[in-house]
């Protein structure tokens, strides 16, 4: 009777969180979007392995991007066509609904309404968004890290580790019984749960690529034996410790302009609206 009881519980429980988080994922009306993406030159200029960070615009986003204390509230991976070959029925499905433009143009994201699915670049072209590019990294392991995403496919959204993130971000004397340490896990630890840039940052630390890593104390090695262009050997941060801001201020990821710069000359003192 009791576990009946407590099935009941959690049914309602699980319920609830999925309408509260409904209510989150509403588009808020006051969203500013700064440029018209050129999604033709998106979409020439991005490539495989990229980060796509989006300014989302919703309440949750906009929690997400308090606590985070940046614009960015949201991570995606651009996989292009790689999942046309999919043995995945959902994967095929999806992909039967879209057209041929946005099947080769297709991101994998976690979600925190839906778990970690695939969806159309296009999805975000009338958000704030930024890519990502990591720098030096060999095909072989960027085809690993793409790999490894796809592997996520399915697995479901890690809100434990968003309410350790935001308990991790409190003052100390708020929340003393935290573990702070750069090593440690937030959120379920699982294989079956992620959140959006945790999953991301797993798959390049997987190859032993860094995002943002940490210094190693200087009293801890001796710098003259050191050829490391961080002047220091690192130490892994934990992979769900990771948020969207990271990759941009990641010294390791290239930011890659698409709508204007590149594009040949820029005639700005003909863009202006007169008055």
């Amino acid at each position: 009777m009791r576990n009946e009881s407590e099935k009941r519980s959690n049914h309602v429980l699980t319920r609830i969180g999925r309408y509260l988080l409904r209510r989150l994922e509403l588009p808020l009306p006051s969203y500013e979007q700064r440029i018209i993406n050129n999604m033709q030159n998106l979409y020439r200029e991005i490539q495989p392995g990229d980060v796509l960070l989006v300014e989302g615009r919703s309440k949750l986003s906009q929690i997400i991007q308090i606590i985070t204390k940046s614009a960015w509230s949201h991570a995606a991976i651009y996989v292009a066509n790689r999942l046309d070959h999919s043995t995945d029925d959902g994967v095929q499905s999806i992909l039967k609904g879209l057209d041929e433009t946005d099947r080769q143009h297709m991101l994998i994201e976690a979600d925190a309404a839906n778990g970690v699915i695939v969806v159309p670049l296009n999805k975000y072209k009338d958000h704030n968004i930024r890519i990502c590019r990591p720098f030096g990294i060999s095909p072989q392991d960027l085809t690993a890290v793409i790999k490894d995403t796809v592997g996520n496919l399915g697995n479901y959204y890690d809100h434990e580790n968003l309410t350790d993130l935001v308990l991790l971000l409190l003052p100390p004397f708020l929340n003393p019984f935290k573990k702070r340490t750069i090593q440690a896990c937030l959120g379920g630890c699982t294989e079956y749960k992620v959140i959006c840039s945790g999953m991301i940052a797993n798959a390049f630390q997987k190859v032993g690529y860094p995002i943002v890593p940490a210094l190693l104390p200087s009293t801890d090695v001796d710098n003259n034996q050191i050829n490391d262009p961080y002047g220091s050997k690192l130490i892994m941060r934990h992979y769900s410790q990771i948020v969207p801001r990271d990759f941009d201020l990641s010294p390791n990821f290239e930011i890659v302009k698409y709508n204007i710069i590149g594009l040949g000359s820029f005639e700005y003192k003909s863009i202006w609206a007169k008055e």
